[in-house]
């Protein structure tokens, strides 16, 4: 009789454990889903990032050579505001 407990006990904890099994590689695969899931999201998600930096760059360059066309636009009128300065002020005494 003890035999037979013993190999009923046996028997039911390799049962569990053959179901614990089961359930964790259930589990395995479905975290392994995940992690396929996570990789294409974290490479979408670089390119996405590789391409807001390059727009980024060249939106800096496109900043920098406005910057630089507006100070040459604002000496071109401050050079402007000076002539005019000058002819009307020559104007200004020739009536006095």
């Amino acid at each position: 009789m003890d035999v037979n407990k013993n190999f009923e006990l046996l028997e039911q904890h390799i049962n569990r454990l053959a179901e614990e099994l089961k359930t964790l590689r259930q589990e395995n695969d479905t975290l392994s889903e995940q992690v396929q899931s996570l990789n294409e999201q974290n490479s979408t998600l670089q390119a996405e990032n590789q391409r807001l930096n390059e727009q980024i760059n060249a939106t800096s360059s496109e900043n920098e050579q406005l910057n630089k066309d507006k100070e040459v636009v604002k000496g071109r009128i401050e050079q402007l505001l000076s002539r005019l300065d000058t002819v009307v002020g020559s104007e200004s005494s020739e009536t006095e």
